[in-house]
């Protein structure tokens, strides 16, 4: 019983379609509606068990009135006495920050920050693992809707700044805002939304940039967590938690902000070719100078090597071609650099402890 969460709802029904496929011999009853009829569905339909979106104290309630065992997959709305899976809402903070400081960032902002647990939390993640590397971000509430309040705000900022927004909503009114405020995106602002709904993002001007919070493995996990509570296991005492996948660049903030135009040249050019083999000595041909003086550049901004970002930009791009293709394992070691797949799971062993095939399996979007 699921509401439609903003666009975010078919992708956590693709997660549960993926876990019952798998499983057969389930019997699915679907249903979408408004928050009422919903709530009203969950208290008085019979079943062995229910997963749903409890969006407001009444979906609540009766979700509490049921002995059937009900999982609740929406952020928004939960408390820790009714069982859930949610996102890891501060671990996605925490790296939407190491994004924009990973970008060469100094100047931070956070736009939109609510009351609500899930705002909330992903904003304590932002602003904690900026404080950790000597950063404070300029902080703005502000509702939906009030965009030239957003725009005088934004005027204020020291430039470039990097914002990071709680929801992709709130992100998309701070690129309107931008306009009002006649400040360039990305160059003056680097705006950075969450959820990664697509269609918003990309009908944003520009596309806008989002932290993917894997939605459609909370689905599996709602529906193997189901699974395990209707056969008899104990409810957890807290939420069950998703972290996020990794951030989707599109033109809101794709761009770097160090003062090296050196280093940020080696970084566009591992990301803009990460989909073929390259090697270290490529990427000192792409900047003004040597090698050993941009290992040590890179090595002072990363605290890695240069050789160690260029393998860390092929594996993000291979996770990345795993979850969201149908690609054969060789198929992606080639389009991202690793030419065989016998190199690609190695590695991904050792990153992760479990092989490609495992990896796509648990994170398929």
């Amino acid at each position: 019983m699921v509401e439609a969460l903003h666009g975010y709802g078919p992708r956590i029904l693709n997660g549960l379609a993926r876990w019952v496929h798998s499983h057969p011999g389930w019997r699915v009853s679907f249903f979408d509606g408004e928050r009422s009829e919903l709530a009203r569905m969950v208290a008085t339909w019979q079943g062995d068990g229910i997963i749903c979106t409890i969006s407001d104290n009444d979906f609540l309630e009766a979700a509490r009135s049921r002995d059937i065992p009900v999982v609740n997959v929406a952020g928004r709305f939960y408390e820790s006495y009714q069982t859930s899976v949610i996102s890891d809402n501060f671990a996605c903070g925490r790296l939407a920050a190491e994004y924009f400081l990973n970008r060469g960032f100094k100047n931070f902002a956070l736009a939109g920050a609510t009351e609500a647990s899930f705002s909330s939390n992903r904003a304590t993640g932002y602003v904690q693992a900026l404080e950790e590397h000597g950063h404070r971000a300029s902080i703005l509430q502000n509702p939906l809707g009030e965009e030239q309040a957003l725009a005088d705000w934004l005027k204020t900022l020291p430039l470039p700044c990097a914002i990071f927004c709680p929801s992709d909503r709130r992100a998309a009114s701070v690129l309107e805002a931008a306009y009002l405020a006649k400040l360039n995106v990305p160059e003056d602002l680097s705006v950075l939304g969450i959820g990664d709904h697509k269609q918003l993002c990309e009908l944003c001007t520009p596309p806008l940039s989002s932290v993917d919070c894997d939605m459609e493995l909370r689905g599996f996990e709602a529906a193997s967590l189901l699974s395990r509570l209707m056969a008899g296991e104990e409810r957890p005492n807290e939420p069950l938690l998703v972290a996020p996948t990794g951030v989707v660049t599109r033109r809101s903030s794709d761009i770097y902000a160090f003062e090296d135009p050196d280093l940020v040249k080696a970084l566009r050019y591992i990301y803009e070719n990460a989909h073929k083999t390259i090697k270290v000595n490529d990427v000192v041909a792409a900047t003004s100078i040597s090698r050993r003086s941009l290992e040590n550049r890179f090595r002072h901004q990363f605290h890695h090597s240069l050789h160690d970002e260029i393998w860390r930009v092929h594996f993000d791009l291979a996770k990345h071609l795993l979850t969201t293709t149908d690609l054969g394992l060789q198929q992606v070691a080639e389009q991202s650099g690793f030419r065989t797949a016998s190199g690609l799971a190695n590695l991904f062993k050792q990153k992760t402890g479990v092989t490609p095939r495992t990896y796509r399996s648990e994170h398929r979007r």
